[in-house]
């Protein structure tokens, strides 16, 4: 159970924080750009809607898991690790853009 996609980050927070709907749109630009799919045949009708969501849904969860092992590690490690407050900032610099191709890197397929 979860909030559905049409409304991730539409609320703005009593605490100060700001609606960022664009989050919806950064997230399907970069599954579109992960997704191992022909949307030429897609557009041209010879696959279906649904072929296509799947696929781009496959992309996000492996995604996803790939980056709860990735914090199910960092917490096994150190199970304070994330209450620092740099401990994402960290993370994220430790990824390099030029290894994410790399298959080693590559979330598990879900088939």
């Amino acid at each position: 159970m979860g909030q559905p996609i049409q409304f991730w980050g539409n609320i703005d927070s009593v605490k100060g924080r700001k609606a960022y709907p664009k989050l919806r749109e950064f997230i399907f630009t970069a599954l579109v750009a992960k997704t191992d799919f022909d949307f030429i045949a897609l557009d041209k009708g010879l696959v279906t809607a649904r072929k296509a969501v799947d696929a781009l849904m496959q992309t996000m969860e492996e995604y996803a898991n790939w980056g709860f092992h990735f914090m199910e590690d960092k917490l096994i490690d150190n199970p304070n690790y994330f209450y620092r407050e740099t401990a994402f900032l960290e993370v994220f610099l430790t990824f390099d853009a030029n290894t994410t191709d790399s298959t080693d890197d590559e979330p598990e397929s879900l088939d």
